[in-house]
């Protein structure tokens, strides 16, 4: 393996799978608005904005057309009554969390079936459950990139190419405190992202003949 797109790299999750790829000599490819300060091949990318996906992927497809993964690991997180729902932020979080990746896949689709490149589509617990109150838009984003991962392994079951759904429990990051402005409280009892970017790595190395269709990672609460 040596070369991996990937998108939300400069921060949470992402930064610190990046970190153990280029441990392991594997160049990262950050889709993302903000530079991650790592050693990586950064393109400027607004996951919300159309036109910026596709000259992202242009650039892709002249420049960087040869790679072995491709990780959609961006996210942001949107805690709001129901009743308080806006239009705008709901639009945000869907285009991020789903319409996003599925864009950038259908992008880059001949590419991906050309390298036989694996996808990994990073969602959240909240995906395979009712989610949390106040938490509308965002279990509806990953129910839906989690129905995406399905059909996508339909639509990829006669090459190489294997995709692996993600969900992910709590971690400590800051997703949540982006948008509430409240840090997680006792965060050594939550899960590590270096330990989970770890895992993802792992999966992406097991031989070919081996397809982790989906897996669920949980934070094991002894309270």
């Amino acid at each position: 393996m040596k070369n991996i797109i990937l998108t939300g790299a400069s921060d949470g999750l992402g930064k610190e799978f990046a970190k153990i790829c280029i441990e392991n000599n594997i160049n990262i490819i950050a889709l993302c608005r903000t530079k991650p300060r790592y050693d990586c091949i950064h393109i400027y990318t607004d996951l919300s904005d159309e036109n910026s996906i596709k000259n992202s992927c242009e650039e892709i497809k002249r420049i960087y057309n040869k790679f072995d993964a491709l990780v959609n690991c961006a996210g942001i997180a949107s805690v709001e009554k129901i009743e308080e729902i806006n239009y705008s932020s709901l639009e945000n979080v869907m285009k991020v969390n789903t319409i996003a990746p599925i864009f950038i896949i259908s992008e880059l689709f001949d590419l991906i079936k050309q390298n036989n490149a694996d996808i990994i589509n990073v969602g959240s617990t909240v995906g395979t459950k009712s989610g949390y109150e106040n938490q509308l838009a965002y279990t509806t984003s990953k129910w839906a990139l989690r129905g995406a991962s399905y059909n996508l392994q339909l639509e990829l079951k006669k090459c190489n190419c294997r995709v692996i759904q993600f969900n992910v429990g709590g971690m400590n990051t800051r997703i949540v405190a982006k948008v509430t402005g409240e840090e997680i409280k006792n965060s050594d009892e939550w899960m590590d992202p270096a330990d989970i970017g770890k895992l993802i790595l792992y999966i992406l190395t097991l031989p070919k003949k081996i397809e982790v269709s989906e897996i669920t990672i949980n934070r094991k609460n002894i309270k």
